[in-house]
């Protein structure tokens, strides 16, 4: 992973094991970390998303939705977020971490674990 992807608090894996980057330390030793695949069950069970049916998952306190695009494995974002480039595109979720940015880009909040289940490092 690029350093430039990553904040303190986002999840990521090394080895197989769930963590949270803590430091900038974390951040400069990037290259052996890996990203986590975006699942319905990461949204509804670690961050609490309301699946609405229909590929349709909600945040509980935000007008924030996600629509699942089963068969390209990614999450597009509802109100179709503007990617940052020129092409048009809209913005596609494909790993944990860069939802978390997004989220926090929006909202000014963290979008954290709401069972304290990620081992914190």
């Amino acid at each position: 992973m690029k350093p430039n992807e990553l904040r303190i608090g986002n999840y990521v894996t090394q080895n197989t094991r769930i963590y949270t980057v803590n430091t900038g330390l974390d951040i400069d030793t990037s290259e052996i970390l890996e990203p986590i695949l975006l699942t319905s069950d990461w949204l509804v069970n670690t961050f609490g998303f309301k699946d609405k049916g229909g590929g349709y998952f909600q945040h509980p306190d935000y007008n924030f939705f996600l629509y699942h695009i089963e068969e390209d494995q990614y999450f597009e974002c509802y109100k179709q977020v503007p990617a940052n480039d020129d092409t048009g595109d809209f913005k596609t979720l494909q790993h944990v971490h860069k939802l978390q940015n997004l989220f926090f880009e929006l909202f000014d909040e963290e979008l954290t674990n709401i069972q304290s289940q990620v081992d914190q490092g």
